[in-house]
């Protein structure tokens, strides 16, 4: 049986535990009282036949006895012949035999049976005396032996008697069949209200039976039916269907193919909400720290702004920024970097501040949600600023991470809200701000953010937009500062980059070079100067005039650091546009690296192995701003430099200032005692120049003798005569 014909034969079940069997009952009993009223109708027939019989018997005996009198007396009178009298006394005697046959057939009919035996006996004894007497009389009549009045009289006697019987047996047959009708009619009524009675009970046990069926049919559709419901409400947790499951177990047939369905259909939806929730946690939640991510941090801004609006509260937006973390994770790898975001994760919800939403936007950055947190600004701004130190204070606390303390400095900012003037992605602009303009005062410092801030964030952005889109547009170009000696010669020149803006003209170096290393594009920036500077090397070692100048061009730290910094330069140097053999001509040039001292921070050994493949092609290193770090004199008398560059700070004040006067004395003797040349930038006057030299300074460079010009006017420079030392 098909699935839905078992439904139906369920469904139609309570309906036809009435309708048949009340249907089959109704047959039975319209069978039962068709039969009773058959029976009563023919029994009434019956003795309505008797009584009609008696009646008309009656009638026909009386007629008979009238002719057989009245032949008898014309028979005497008219005197008839032998075979007249023979004839008419056989007619007699043929209806005598009739009526007796009557007789006989009355005293068998149930209504006489049923009246007396007696009575049916009298009257048919009577009937065969009368019977015999007229035989008698018709006899001696036939044959003159006698007077057939005497057996005529005695005829007539029986005939009396019989009449009255018959009278009488009337009578009591009349009553008879009345009450025998009677006794018919109330048996049929009765039968009848037992029929009723019966059938009124049969139909309410049908009926009871029924609704029992439909209760419990109801009862397991309603079970199926709240399951189905459960199943729909995604929202709601999916109930235990232990009463499906005992369906399943106690029945058979469609129910427990709509239980077992059910249970699979559960099954199902457990499975596709699991995959649900797992995908709204990938996409909604970070996986290291569980908490909510840049996605849901968007969302939970968003009710807040309205949230706020709605009630006039503020709210305030706070930017974690951790400060060391990168040292953390470089120095001790990326599981404990990973377990210290774990542990800031948790330290961050332990704090349960009430209406605080925490969230980690990647990396090492965290943020903060602060709801309702008062109706007036400054309120508000001194409740964030009391979260922030708390925050501050939590995270400042050693973490304990593989038998090591770790310690962190966090950097915050923050941008309060309550109107629709702020959106979701303004004030993530405005804490990025306030965070850089933190870190920018020192660690550990918390900043409220300040439009002036944002301002300069856009123009950083807008500023790192068009920096992607210079090289390939050919912005950056490069100009030369001369390097001269001690009498003024120039021997080499300094590579210095500038950017041509289409909108904003020249941008200075300081403007774009930090935000260049910040950014990672330090790197193409920096191939491109190397490449350019080698071109630019090539064409003056090509001219007998300019053969002996050196160029010295500005690597970034990141830039050196970077694995195949050695194999770049080896290829800028071999595609500079020379030839091969042209190429070794040039390394008997002097190509001067410039490194800051920011350089040395990283692996020191890897430095000098560099330092050391590039030196074997001819390469030189120049250590530029010397004296400006702490880490110079560590490493300097392991680095294989060529060069010490005096930074222009300790020049400036030269001529006023006598600590500068002993710092540069100090650095000059400490570079000829190493057997370093000894260069010295910023010189912009004479007594700059006079001062560096009278203390047996190597080399000059600054506005004193040139700006940075283009090549051929730096080569002009270089070819005009010296100034003179007075």
């Amino acid at each position: 049986m098909k699935s839905t014909q078992s439904l139906l034969m369920v469904f139609l079940l309570p309906i036809l535990m009435v309708v048949l069997p009340a249907l089959l009952m109704l047959t039975i009993a319209m069978k039962v009282l068709e039969e009773q009223s058959q029976q009563s109708n023919l029994l009434q027939t019956n003795d309505l036949d008797t009584l009609v019989q008696m009646a008309t018997f009656d009638r026909q005996l009386s007629d008979l006895h009238q002719r057989i009198t009245a032949l008898l007396i014309d028979t005497e009178v008219t005197k008839l012949s032998t075979s007249q009298r023979y004839t008419a006394y056989s007619q007699i005697a043929q209806e005598l035999n009739q009526i007796g046959q009557s007789v006989d057939t009355l005293a068998t009919s149930p209504l006489l049976i049923d009246l007396s035996q007696d009575s049916t006996a009298a009257l048919q004894s009577a009937f065969r005396q009368y019977q015999r007497f007229v035989s008698m009389a018709n006899e001696s009549a036939a044959r003159e032996l006698g007077d057939p009045a005497l057996f005529l009289k005695e005829a007539q006697n029986h005939f009396n008697t019989f009449t009255l019987f018959s009278q009488q047996i009337f009578e009591a047959l009349t009553l008879r069949a009345k009450e025998r009708h009677d006794l018919s009619f109330d048996a049929l009524t009765r039968s009848h209200s037992t029929t009723i009675w019966l059938g009124i009970a049969m139909m309410g046990v049908l009926i009871s039976a029924a609704f029992f069926a439909s209760w419990r049919i109801n009862k397991r559709l309603m079970v199926v039916g709240d399951a189905i419901l459960s199943l729909s409400k995604r929202r709601q947790p999916l109930p235990d269907f232990h009463a499906i499951e005992q369906m399943r177990q106690q029945h058979s047939g469609p129910l427990k193919r709509i239980a077992t369905a059910l249970i699979a259909l559960k099954d199902a939806e457990q499975q596709r909400r699991e995959a649900e929730q797992k995908i709204h946690r990938l996409a909604y939640y970070d996986t290291l720290t569980k908490l909510p991510n840049w996605r849901l941090m968007k969302e939970h801004l968003q009710h807040s702004l309205d949230t706020n609006q709605q009630a006039s509260t503020f709210g305030a937006l706070v930017y974690l920024g951790m400060d060391n973390f990168k040292r953390i994770n470089d120095s001790s790898g990326h599981r404990v970097g990973d377990n210290l975001l774990k542990l800031i994760a948790q330290r961050l919800t332990d704090l349960q501040v009430e209406g605080a939403t925490i969230g980690r936007l990647g990396g090492d950055e965290f943020m903060v949600i602060l709801d309702g947190l008062a109706g007036e600004h400054l309120k508000t701004a001194e409740k964030a600023e009391a979260l922030a130190e708390q925050i501050q204070h939590k995270l400042n606390q050693p973490f304990q991470l593989e038998g090591q303390e770790h310690f962190l400095s966090l950097s915050m900012g923050i941008a309060l809200f309550n109107g629709p003037q702020h959106t979701v992605d303004n004030l993530f602009q405005y804490t990025n701000a306030a965070v850089h303009l933190a870190q920018k005062s020192g660690p550990n410092n918390i900043r409220f953010y300040d439009p002036k801030v944002q301002a300069d964030l856009e123009a950083r952005i807008e500023l790192e937009h068009d920096m992607r889109l210079a090289i390939e547009r050919d912005e950056f170009i490069l100009v030369y500062q001369m390097q001269v000696d001690s009498l003024g010669r120039a021997i080499g020149a300094e590579a210095l980059i500038r950017w041509q803006h289409p909108r904003h003209g020249f941008v200075s170096p300081g403007t774009f070079i930090p935000l260049a290393e910040e950014t990672g594009l330090i790197m193409p920036i920096g191939n491109w100067v190397l490449e350019t500077a080698c071109e630019q090397l090539v064409i003056w070692a090509n001219d007998e005039n300019t053969q002996h100048l050196t160029l010295a061009v500005n690597v970034s730290a990141k830039q050196f650091q970077q694995p195949d910094f050695v194999d770049t330069v080896c290829g800028v140097l071999t595609n500079s546009g020379a030839p091969a053999h042209r190429l070794k001509l040039e390394l008997e040039l002097e190509l001067e690296l410039e490194l800051t001292e920011s350089t040395m921070i990283g692996e020191i050994d890897d430095i000098i192995a560099r330092m050391h493949q590039l030196k074997a092609l001819g390469v030189s290193f120049s250590l530029d701003d010397f004296g400006t770090g702490y880490s110079s004199l560590q490493y300097l008398k392991r680095l294989p430099l060529d060069q010490i560059k005096i930074d222009q700070s300790f020049v400036r004040n030269l001529h006023k200032d006598t600590d500068d006067k002993a710092i540069v004395q100090t650095i000059i003797a400490m570079g000829r005692s190493l057997g370093l040349q000894v260069i010295a930038e910023g010189v912009e006057n004479q007594e700059h120049w006079r001062h560096l030299n009278e203390h047996q300074c190597h080399a000059f460079q600054g506005y004193y003798f040139c700006k940075p010009v283009s090549a051929a006017e730096m080569v002009q420079r270089s070819l005009a005569a010296p100034p003179m030392l007075a």
